[in-house]
């Protein structure tokens, strides 16, 4: 099951150095190649050695936190992961690799004329999935439930049906990403997220999309994630960015498009 934490943590250099660590009340970004940011996690109770502790540190020994049950490390893990993978070089390697730019919208707008009639399962409550809702057979499994939402055990169940799978990055923090992708291998599965890591390695273990984000004004997401922002305060200071493998992409959309 770590295969996948195991693969991330290998492809980060041993050059880069945490310049910068802020565990926000939304995200947690760390500086070093890049920003790179996670979802910020409740804390426990209990301080976590890593506190006051990670500045200076190698990029690759902060990455190993990502495997760690306090998921206030995790995130660190996580952030500094895409401090060395989310940037435009990563992306134009990638390219270069054989996957492709789908475009700078959001992910759900992108595949929006996609998932009419099919049964599309997202995990986590993201905004504007109303729009999905008119037009699909949508099941939302959330963990902190809102009107309508499915608990999220429900994905053992689930998911195997599904034509079309969405889950938000953080589920890497959660470390339920490889069972989730495990149940949706017959599905188009798609991560979407700032804390989505823009790497091969999401693809090799399943995912057919990625979603994500570089931070372009650091200056601007610094200030924002110190002072409590969420997503909204600091958009536009971010390049979003979706990748596929788009043969396999293609080929999948195609299979569930004659289920359906």
């Amino acid at each position: 099951m770590w295969t996948l934490y195991d693969k991330l943590i290998g492809q980060i250099s041993d050059e880069y150095i945490a310049n910068e660590v802020i565990a926000g009340l939304s995200w947690t970004a760390i500086q070093s190649k890049s920003l790179g940011l996670a979802m910020s996690m409740p804390r426990s109770l209990q301080p976590s050695p890593l506190s006051g502790n990670c500045q200076g540190q190698p990029i690759q020994k902060l990455a190993n936190s990502i495997k760690s049950w306090d998921f206030f490390e995790a995130s660190l893990g996580l952030s500094a992961i895409n401090s060395a993978t989310n940037t435009l070089e990563s992306v134009l390697s990638m390219e270069s690799e054989g996957y492709r730019q789908l475009g700078s919208k959001s992910a759900l707008s992108l595949i929006a004329d996609k998932v009419t009639g099919k049964r599309v399962a997202v995990i986590g409550h993201f905004p504007d999935l109303d729009k999905l809702a008119s037009t699909c057979q949508l099941t939302i499994l959330e963990r902190r439930l809102q009107i309508g939402d499915t608990p999220d055990p429900a994905a053992e169940y689930l998911l195997p049906e599904q034509d079309i799978v969405i889950m938000t990055s953080s589920t890497l923090i959660n470390k339920t990403a490889p069972r989730l992708l495990e149940l949706s291998k017959d599905a188009v599965t798609i991560m979407l997220g700032p804390s989505t890591p823009l790497s091969p390695v999401l693809f090799e273990m399943g995912v057919d999309m990625i979603s994500g984000l570089i931070v372009e004004d650091e200056e601007n997401v610094l200030r924002c994630v110190k002072e409590g922002g969420g997503m909204r305060t600091f958009r536009n200071a971010v390049r979003y960015v979706n990748l596929a493998k788009a043969d396999s992409l293609i080929g999948k959309w195609e299979m569930k498009s004659e289920r359906v």
